[in-house]
């Protein structure tokens, strides 16, 4: 496994992305400080997963983002990707190849991928774990680091060793399995105390579930024997209440006659209220459909201003096409010119080459006679010669093609130049044009985000706003059924204030008095009314009061027993019957003996004195004292019965219920007519009235103002809801303008990459060509060379065989020379001829390619015209459909505005009905009066009926129908109530029932079986924690003790290596704890006494670090090392000594160092060089030594 290539964009100084290509070996990376050298570790590292940013040399994660220089703007993101050959299966993995990729943004979120699939930190820590490549291992070790490994804390220095040590996979599984125990112990603790809880409550609700079934069985019985009675009961009341119901008939069927007119004054004022509804409705409508007018004219609006923009650009597009057809143009004349100027060229030198092949040929004829006179020994000197001349012409042809073949590789690699220049700039440009497409669709995005948000407010505006008026209508409502609660309290009040008036209840004597009284202020003196109407008792104690005072509600109260004679005279004289008259002055008090009172008030049951549960004026405690100062409330006949054998019925004791044991041993008891309790009630009915108009008026102006605030918020959230609509308009318009910008940017981007596409296929032509060429060059150098060498040897042979006809061999030597330089001539017009025709071909090609570029700017102009032509129609129709919408809208509001004048005629002609109405109510309430007093005898049968009802409901949740089957014949009324008794004190003497025991304790035993059983499960899984802790820390003390020898002994001989001698040593400082002992690390240079590291020098300290590296590396290689000026403290001598040490291993791992030491870069294989040609921006280029400059790697 090694290192195959990093890939750096916008991470620190390295704005552009840049490839680094490692081989395996070692590969050092030089270049002057602050260049960005060491940005290349920090990349590694942040890519295997480093999450601190100090760490990284900043002060935050944002901060290895490039963040742009004076000339540069920031860029957004931070990518980092390393590519790892994993054939040997050393990561496990299934794949030869894996690529880490991690990348940040600006705004923080940070991603993670293998082999380019989506994955967490977590994936990434697990892959490298016990590699040594890790983030936490030592295969990295930045600036600084060295010091850090030698002088931090012991602790933190185990990190080293544990990854060294292959545990610290072992120490993350225990660390899972130890948080894992500490929850199960943690649940386990909970389970415990819940079920210890539920325990304790089982034996109580056992015993409540069993008192439950008996009290059951027991309501039961009596539930049927009641509920019969109560049957009985009710059906006596509902005969009365009909015959009541029968006389009330009469009445209503007149003020029915009344409502009907009311009726059908309504009636024919409906047609006008469903009008109005009707126009209402209609004006709504309206009012929608011109909003939905206003929200099309306005999108149509904003379609326009999209088209005129996309013609704005497609006019900008045709003006440059025109720029570039003039500039083709121009280019073609001048080609053309060039053209017929090296026609005209050529046809001069081919007439050249006529007239020196004309000269060449007589030459040629001259020598041929001459050569006829020359004997044999000549004409073989001439045959050499010629040979020679023609090899000469052979040679001279070679030397021309390897001429031409070098003009052609010169032009092929300028063009590749220019061709690399091109795709440089393509790529540049379609990096800039992804960068603005990222850019819009950030800004797009950020829109989406913006009307999905404005939408969401909208939509919850509506809601709200349809919530709002659900709210309005049930608060009107309310409103209105509280108006109607109210109407039925102010009803019932006037007709008890009509019975008090009218002293509804009691005797025609007694009334005859105190109407008199009214009459005749005289006579009324001293007469202060009857007892019921001068006292207040509690209502929990009136039905006890009034069985005590019985007949003496009706008593008259007199001052004193003359205004009493007074009145009686008055009954007689006017035959008005008999009346009881309770002089205070002759009424005294009658009170319990103190001695008694205090016995009696400790007797169980004890309520009160009767006289205590009575309020009147002071004046009037004299005669309540006398009729119940010897009266005793008690809570029920039990309680009574056993006080009033104590004191041997001394005093009158009376029940809650109204049970009365009277003095002398008589008992009154039984059912009891609600007539007189209307009399010492009406008073407290009346006040409980008032009380509850004023509530319920209280409400109603409430709801009132709650309506008036629901109102003021439903403007609010109505002008919220067209403010966010118009916001939202603005915001689709802005997305459209950006859809259609990243539209046209995703256009150039496919235009840039086909372009770049093509120039790479061009160049790998080019390459191509000039492979080719190269080796046709090497192959007219080898002819060169055959041909020179031909020569000389016809040279050597002409020089043997040269003797007579000396005059004849000048002469042919001069021919010759004519010949040769004849054919020299004619070989380099021809040459120069060629060499035209290869130029006037290229111009040519270059012609045609103009050609095809001139068309197509000529025929993107005119389709570019053509879109301008079908968006103006676009919009001619565009405006024209708004020009509709605006007419419709006017129309739509003329027709509005008539509506409401309609609107405002009817509610005027509606106001009148209400006059009319009046005068009906008026005469519907005079009969109502007297339907109210039919009505008030009806409600005291009725609220007897409802007394009943409630029992029957509030004591066994039954209606009358529900409980008709469980009726039961009654055939002895006085044997039923004697068994209803005796059940109400057997399931008294159950004491407090808790119904719900049944199935608390049934629920309860059921979860706590389960809790036994879920105690059980965590007992067993704690068990099993435990045992996997032991094992794991067992295995790691095993390895760790293992490893930790052999990095002691690798240490000591790497030490003694690089030191040339010494000793060296790793201790455990507490050898029984291994897994947490701190690590010490003890050397002795050579010559020097046994110290602890902290004593060295920093060359030292470095050399130290290094051998524990290269000691770990002995016994657990890592794949790779990234080294970052760890020599940087060393002399020369140590630094060829550490690069030597390190050749020693380039073969069972790859080395990438950051250095500026000489002997470190002599030893590397290959170099790379980090500059700063732009101020704050990065650069790379690579030198494989040996072989020159390779390539620029950014």
């Amino acid at each position: 496994m090694y290192l195959k290539s990093l890939e750096i964009q916008g991470f620190k100084s390295f704005a552009e992305k840049i490839v680094l290509n490692f081989n395996p070996g070692l590969t050092s990376v030089v270049g002057p400080n602050g260049s960005g050298k060491s940005n290349i570790a920090d990349a590694v590292r942040w890519v295997l997963g480093e999450q601190s940013a100090k760490t990284l040399r900043g002060s935050r994660m944002e901060d290895v983002i490039f963040s742009g220089t004076q000339h540069r703007k920031p860029v957004g993101f931070a990518s980092v990707s390393l590519v790892i050959d994993n054939s040997d299966r050393a990561l496990p993995i299934d794949f030869s190849e894996v690529t880490i990729s991690r990348r940040m943004y600006r705004s923080g979120e940070s991603e993670y991928a293998i082999n380019k699939t989506p994955c967490r930190l977590k994936d990434i820590n697990e892959l490298f774990m016990n590699t040594g490549a890790g983030r936490e291992g030592y295969s990295i070790i930045g600036q600084g680091r060295i010091d850090e490994i030698l002088s931090a804390r012991s602790e933190e220095r185990r990190l080293v060793f544990e990854e060294a040590a292959g545990i610290t996979k072992y120490k993350a599984r225990k660390k899972e399995a130890e948080k894992k125990l500490e929850n199960t112990r943690q649940n386990l603790l909970r389970i415990n105390d819940i079920i210890m809880e539920l325990e304790s409550q089982l034996e109580p609700l056992a015993q409540q579930a069993e008192t439950a079934r008996r009290f059951i069985d027991l309501s039961n019985e009596l539930k049927g024997i009641e509920v019969s009675m109560f049957l009985d009961t009710i059906d006596r009341l509902k005969n009365r209440i009909a015959e009541v119901e029968n006389q009330a008939a009469g009445l209503k069927e007149q003020i029915d006659e009344e409502n009907s007119k009311i009726e059908n004054i309504r009636c024919r004022n409906r047609s006008k209220n469903e009008s109005l509804e009707r126009l209402k409705a209609e004006a709504g409508k309206i009012r929608e459909s011109i909003y939905a007018l206003d929200s099309g004219i306005e999108k149509n609006e904003s379609n326009i201003r999209i088209f005129e923009e996309k013609i704005s650009h497609l006019q900008s597009n045709i003006e440059g096409f025109g720029e570039d057809i003039r500039s083709i143009r121009e280019r073609m004349a001048a080609l053309e010119t060039e053209a017929e100027r090296k026609e005209k060229r050529i046809q001069q030198l081919t007439g050249d080459s006529e007239r020196f092949a004309r000269l060449l040929a007589e030459a040629e004829q001259q020598l041929a006679e001459i050569m006829a006179k020359l004997d044999e020994s000549e004409r073989i000197i001439e045959e050499a010669k010629q040979s020679v001349m023609d090899k000469q012409d052979q040679l001279s042809d070679s030397r021309i093609r390897a001429n031409n073949l070098r003009n052609d590789l010169e032009n092929y690699k300028q063009l590749r130049g220019r061709l690399s220049e091109d795709i440089r700039q393509v790529l540049l440009d379609k990096d800039r044009e992804n960068m603005e497409k990222e850019d819009m669709e950030a800004s797009l995005r950020k829109t989406r985000d913006e009307i999905a948000a404005t939408k969401d407010t909208v939509n919850s505006l509506e809601e709200q706003r349809n919530g709002i008026v659900g709210r309005l209508e049930s608060l009107r409502g309310k409103r209105d059924a509280v108006a109607r609660d109210l109407q039925s309290l102010e009803s019932r009040r006037k007709v008890l204030l009509d019975m008090e008036a009218t002293m509804e209840g009691y005797s025609h004597s007694v009334k005859s008095v105190m109407n008199a009284c009214r009459e005749n202020r005289e006579f009324g003196k001293g007469i202060y009314g009857a007892l019921a109407q001068l006292i207040n008792v509690k209502e929990e104690y009136e039905t006890a009061v009034e069985v005590c005072l019985g007949g003496a509600l009706q008593n008259i109260v007199t001052e004193d027993e003359y205004a009493a004679k007074r009145a009686i005279e008055f009954l007689k004289r006017n035959s008005l019957g008999r009346a009881t008259f309770l002089p205070i002055s002759s009424v005294k008090p009658r009170t319990l003996e103190p001695e008694v009172l205090g016995q009696v008030r400790g007797m169980p049951g004890f309520e009160g004195i009767a006289a205590d549960m009575v309020s009147c004026s002071s004046r009037f405690r004299g005669i309540i004292l006398n009729l119940l100062g010897r009266t005793v409330i008690v809570d029920n006949m039990d309680s009574a019965i056993k006080m009033a054998r104590q004191f041997g019925y001394s005093f009158r004791i009376v029940t809650r219920d109204g049970e009365v044991l009277n003095t002398g041993g008589s008992i009154t008891g039984g059912s009891e007519s609600s007539r007189l309790s209307s009399l010492i009630s009406r008073h407290r009915v009346i006040k409980e009235l008032e009380s509850k108009i004023r509530a319920v008026g209280k409400r109603q102006k409430e709801l009132d103002e709650e309506i008036a605030a629901v109102e003021q918020e439903s403007r609010q959230i109505t002008e919220q809801l067209e403010a966010n609509r118009k916001t939202l308009s603005d915001l689709e318009l802005v997305r459209l303008r950006d859809e259609s910008h990243v539209a046209r940017l995703l256009e150039n981007i496919k235009r840039l990459a086909a372009r770049a596409e093509m120039l790479k296929q061009q160049e790998e032509e080019i390459e191509g060509n000039i492979l080719k060429i190269e080796g046709e060059i090497a192959q007219e150098a080898e002819n060169t060379h055959r041909i020179e060498a031909e020569i000389q040897e016809l040279k050597d042979l002409i020089r043997s065989q040269q003797v007579k006809n000396k005059d004849e061999q000048d002469k042919r030597n001069l021919l010759h020379t004519d010949i040769n330089d004849y054919r020299v001539s004619i070989n380099s017009i021809a040459e120069s001829i060629q060499n035209l025709k290869e130029q006037l071909e290229q111009l040519k090609e270059e012609q045609g390619s103009i050609t095809g570029s001139l068309e197509k700017r000529e025929a993107d102009r005119k389709r570019n015209l053509e879109r301008i032509e079908e968006l103006k129609v676009s919009i001619a129709g565009v405006q024209e459909k708004i020009r509709g919408m605006k007419e419709e809208k006017t129309g739509l509001e003329l027709k509005a505005e008539g509506i409401a004048e309609e609107i405002r005629v009817l509610e005027e002609e509606l106001s009148g009905m209400l006059d009319a109405v009046t005068s009906y109510n008026n005469t519907i309430m005079t009969l109502q009066d007297g339907l109210g007093r039919l009505e008030a005898r009806k409600a005291k049968m009725e609220a007897e009926l409802e007394t009943i009802q409630n029992r029957l409901w509030d004591e066994y949740g039954l209606t009358y129908g529900n409980a008709e089957p469980l009726r039961q014949e009654i055939s002895n009324v006085k044997a039923t109530q004697a068994r209803i008794t005796e059940l109400k004190e057997e399931i008294r003497s159950l004491g407090p029932v808790n119904v719900a025991a049944i199935e608390d304790y049934a629920r309860t035993k059921e979860r706590c079986t389960f809790m036994i059983t879920q105690r059980d499960d965590l007992v067993k899984s704690e068990e099993k924690l435990c045992r996997v802790i032991q094992d794991i820390t067992r295995v790691m003390k095993k390895q760790f003790i293992e490893q930790f020898a052999l990095i002691n002994r690798n240490f000591n001989i790497v030490f003694r290596e690089l030191f040339d001698g010494g000793h060296a040593e790793v201790q455990l400082a507490d050898e029984e704890n291994v897994l947490e002992s701190n690590i010490d690390i003890i050397v002795q240079p050579p010559g020097k006494k046994l110290q602890n590291m902290l004593l060295l020098s920093g060359g030292e300290k470095a050399m130290v670090a290094i051998a524990l590296i290269f000691g770990i590396l002995r016994m657990r290689p890592a794949p790779f090392y990234i080294l970052d000026e760890i020599e940087a403290s060393l002399d020369e001598a140590n630094v060829y000594k550490f690069a030597e040490y390190i050749r020693r291993y380039t073969d069972k791992a790859q080395f990438i160092i950051i250095t500026h030491r000489k002997g470190t870069m002599e030893a590397a294989d290959t170099l790379y060089g980090v500059t700063m040609q732009e101020y704050g921006v990065s650069k790379v280029v690579s030198l494989r030594l040996g072989e020159g400059l390779e390539r620029n790697a950014g």
